[in-house]
């Protein structure tokens, strides 16, 4: 059945993209953004069919932007080239130092065999712990780094598929991870794509990474908090004894040794880069100084080119220089703006427009990539911002933070995608869980950006 449903979507890609390509011409809508529009129809359906993987997608889409006359093939390569994109290579490169040389594993384990006194504890840190090692390394490598140390837990507490407890802590992984995603720029590509996508639509405030960091902190804190307390609700404790799997702990430690000289190196590049970005990001570009940090890890030979291939994700890297070319042009074409003023309408107060911003991109979220949904919608949002009255750094920020609050679907997150593939947790169990609670972190995040941020010099 899911081999017939691709092969639906393969077909059907093209033949709507030909329908919007090759009909009239609306009126107000240029002939390039009417075919900017159907190679964006073509990557919609093929995401969400997915009869190619991801990446394939995104590199089709922006082989057709020439094909279709919509821009010159040196234009439409030259925005794959984005500072977005060097940056997720710089950050890739980083995180697979902290996995080759077992940091993450060791700053894990050692969290973890600290806090694992009750289930409750032990739930705790595995959210708290997935979140804040977002912070530091992309989320999809947490989730990665994680989810076997979690079902290691499961295994030596003997917890079958149908214990609450072996739900809890999946999801607990799996929500700290997408969740955390948003507190710095380091833990997706997404939050630095909208970043470089307001750069290029001409913001003249710039966003650097401690006031996005500063503005995304307190409505994720208290998602965190109420996820914490949703899950025990929805899975309470069964009072289970802990000392087998504070056992299975110490071995993991145990068989890590001394923390080594690649480890304490690997520390000192981390810190060295948030220090650059930081300080100088805005001058020199997230992407250069990511690149020139990751660097000292080849120089300091904790990390080769081969090893490298193995740890970084090539495919997404691949996946955010289409999905920010083909948002360009949307842009550039004017199509995604004309989209948008049919659709939203002006007369929307503020509060209300925002409002459905969240909505719209949580939603999105669930079905299409997260970097998709930011390079698509964000240029023509930001085009409209004047007429709904916001202030485009706050939807700028506030955009890649609501897509991390899709917390339901295995289309969501490749986090979501991996806990439901241990086959603990079915569609049912999540949809009843996190459907609620995206909701509420749809208000609290815009409660946040309509008063909270103004006290912090945003909006």
């Amino acid at each position: 059945m899911r081999r017939h449903w691709r092969s639906f979507g393969l077909f059907l890609g093209p033949a709507v993209a030909a329908v919007i390509a090759f009909g009239p011409t609306p009126d107000g809508l240029e002939v390039a953004g009417q075919r900017a529009l159907a190679v964006v129809a073509l990557c919609v359906v093929w995401w969400l069919f997915t009869p190619v993987a991801l990446p394939v997608t995104a590199l089709v889409g922006l082989g057709a932007l020439p094909v279709l006359g919509v821009l010159e093939p040196g234009d439409a390569f030259q925005l794959f080239g984005n500072q977005a994109v060097f940056f997720v290579v710089g950050v890739f490169l980083v995180a697979a130092a902290m996995l080759k040389t077992g940091l993450s594993t060791r700053m894990a384990l050692f969290t973890l065999r600290a806090t694992a006194r009750t289930e409750d504890r032990l739930c705790a840190a595995v959210l708290g712990l997935s979140a804040l090692l977002c912070a530091f390394v992309v989320s999809h490598a947490v989730a990665a780094l994680m989810l076997p140390i979690v079902v290691g837990i499961i295994d030596a507490l003997d917890l079958g598929p149908r214990r609450r407890t072996a739900k809890r802590l999946l999801l607990s992984m799996a929500w700290g991870t997408v969740l955390g995603s948003s507190l710095t720029l380091f833990g997706s590509a997404r939050t630095s794509l909208a970043l470089s996508t307001y750069e290029a639509w001409g913001g003249t405030e710039s966003i650097g990474l401690l006031e996005f960091s500063a503005a995304t902190f307190p409505p994720l804190a208290i998602m965190l908090v109420a996820s914490f307390i949703w899950l025990r609700v929805r899975f309470p404790p069964e009072d289970l004894p802990m000392q087998p799997a504070l056992d299975r702990l110490d071995s993991r430690v145990q068989e890590l040794g001394a923390v080594g000289r690649n480890e304490i190196i690997t520390i000192g590049v981390i810190v060295l880069m948030v220090v650059v970005i930081a300080l100088w990001g805005r001058e020199y570009g997230y992407g250069t100084l990511a690149l020139l940090s990751s660097g000292l890890l080849f120089a300091a030979r904790v990390l080769s080119w081969e090893q490298a291939e193995r740890y970084v994700n090539w495919g997404i890297v691949l996946l955010y220089g289409g999905a920010i070319a083909i948002g360009a042009t949307l842009d550039k074409t004017g199509a995604m703006a004309w989209v948008v003023e049919r659709t939203m309408p002006s007369e929307m107060g503020p509060a209300a427009a925002l409002g459905v911003i969240v909505l719209v991109a949580i939603g999105l979220s669930e079905f299409v990539s997260k970097a998709a949904v930011i390079a698509l919608a964000l240029p023509a949002v930001l085009a409209i911002t004047p007429l709904l009255g916001l202030d485009p750094r706050v939807v700028t920020i506030v955009m890649p933070v609501a897509a991390g609050f899709a917390l339901s679907m295995p289309t969501s997150a490749p986090a979501m995608a991996m806990v439901y593939g241990t086959g603990y947790l079915k569609i049912r169990h999540v949809l009843v869980t996190g459907v609620p609670l995206s909701i509420l972190g749809a208000a609290v995040l815009t409660a946040f950006a309509l008063v909270g941020w103004p006290l912090l010099g945003i909006g």
